[in-house]
């Protein structure tokens, strides 16, 4: 099987497949900070959260499996790692903590990743859509933690 490069066209289908990705952390962060179906939202936005940071582990497998990355046996390894944080995350953690993990952790596989994954196109679009991640995970916690403490406003 053949390997070709990214054409112009494909980068964009990817770049606009992405940037609708991050449509249901925007939206569930800012209906959920408005005060609406908060507790359904904010389980709909970890779900979602975790399940994305275990696509983005995947695709280094998916490099591996074109050949693609140095050192194949340890990128498998670690590629590992944001799937079972996110699982831990969601299942074992406080919905506050669950947040900032979560946040943290996308944080932590941009810088990976971009020390991996070469590709102008590929860091170009990983940069800002990880800081509009992290941001929704960071509206969420504000909102969670503010009702904390002052209580849910009724």
């Amino acid at each position: 099987m053949k390997h070709e490069p990214m054409t112009p066209e494909t980068i964009v289908i990817a770049n606009r497949l992405t940037w609708a990705g991050v449509v249901p952390f925007i939206v569930t962060a800012i209906v959920g900070a408005i005060g609406a179906w908060q507790y359904e939202l904010l389980n709909v936005f970890l779900v979602y959260s975790a399940v994305i940071l275990s696509f983005l582990g995947g695709i280094h497998w998916g490099l591996v499996m074109s050949g693609k990355l140095e050192r194949a046996q340890g990128s498998l390894i670690i590629c590992m790692l944001p799937s079972l944080v996110a699982w831990a995350a969601y299942a074992f953690l406080p919905a506050l903590w669950a947040l900032g993990v979560l946040g943290l952790m996308y944080l932590f596989w941009l810088n990976y990743d971009l020390g991996r994954i070469r590709d102008t196109w590929y860091q170009n679009l990983r940069r800002p859509v990880t800081f509009v991640v992290v941001g929704s995970h960071f509206l969420w916690f504000i909102t969670i933690a503010t009702e904390f403490r002052v209580g849910p406003v009724s």
